[in-house]
């Protein structure tokens, strides 16, 4: 008998002819790397490759981030940024740093729930500042407190800066006179200045949390607005604290 293809014989680009059991058909053209399923006796159907995801974009500074084409789920991993340690003048006096900035998404033209992933608090005097906390990811996690400045005369020393869940905490200045280190990875604290003579150490700045959020079932060219945050100042001084690192938001499809 003769074999009728969609009523005219002309296939489809890109398609894939089928038969539906009395005439054959063509599918319409996939979009670029999705793969064709079986729907048994229906029509097949292209869908996304199973597994994993397999590119990603590291976002540095805020703005917005555009779902790209045939993407409809995401993984966002939301670092805030680490806290600044603190400084220590010649005259043995500490000087505080800053706090590191917040992280955050948050709805644009895609509608979804706003993640936050603060920054690491900066150290106080000789304290390490705290860890930053998370709020609204499936995983939320504290990063690293900063550790305290040591005093007593040759074994004075500054302290190391806590580490985000991507680590990056300043390593300490041990028992040399000058500025601490800064953060080494996205969300990591600085460490501590140091003046041997004072006998006087200072702390670190607190790693910044992280929030890691599953989005579903969003709409491929829509936006996702991404705020980054600022890593926190050490305390500026003659042997001034280390810097904190900027915050990072990850985004996986």
């Amino acid at each position: 008998m003769p074999v009728v293809i969609t009523g005219n014989n002309t296939p489809t680009a890109g398609g894939v002819t089928y038969g539906d059991g009395t005439t054959y058909a063509n599918t319409a053209a996939g979009t670029s790397g999705q793969l064709l399923q079986s729907n048994g006796a229906s029509a097949p159907s292209w869908v996304a490759p199973p597994g994993g995801f397999t590119a990603m974009s590291v976002i540095t500074s805020s703005g917005t981030f555009t779902i790209p084409t045939g993407k409809t789920t995401l993984k966002v991993t939301v670092v805030g940024a680490g806290g600044g340690g603190a400084g220590v003048s010649n005259a043995g006096a500490t000087v505080n740093g800053t706090d590191g900035g917040f992280s955050r998404i948050a709805s644009g033209t895609q509608t979804i729930t706003t993640v936050t992933a603060n920054g690491g608090t900066a150290s106080f005097a000789n304290e390490g500042g705290a860890g930053g906390t998370a709020s609204s990811g499936d995983v939320n996690l504290t990063g690293n407190g900063g550790g305290g400045g040591a005093q007593g005369g040759s074994q004075a020393t500054s302290s190391a800066g806590g580490g985000s869940s991507l680590g990056g905490g300043a390593p300490a200045r041990d028992y040399t006179t000058g500025a601490g280190n800064n953060g080494t990875a996205y969300g990591g604290g600085g460490s501590g200045g140091m003046r041997v003579s004072s006998s006087n150490g200072a702390g670190g700045g607190g790693g910044g949390g992280t929030a890691i959020k599953y989005l579903t079932s969003v709409t491929p060219g829509n936006t996702i607005s991404v705020t980054v945050g600022a890593g926190g100042a050490g305390g500026s001084t003659n042997n001034s604290g280390g810097a904190g690192f900027a915050g990072v938001v990850i985004f996986e499809y």
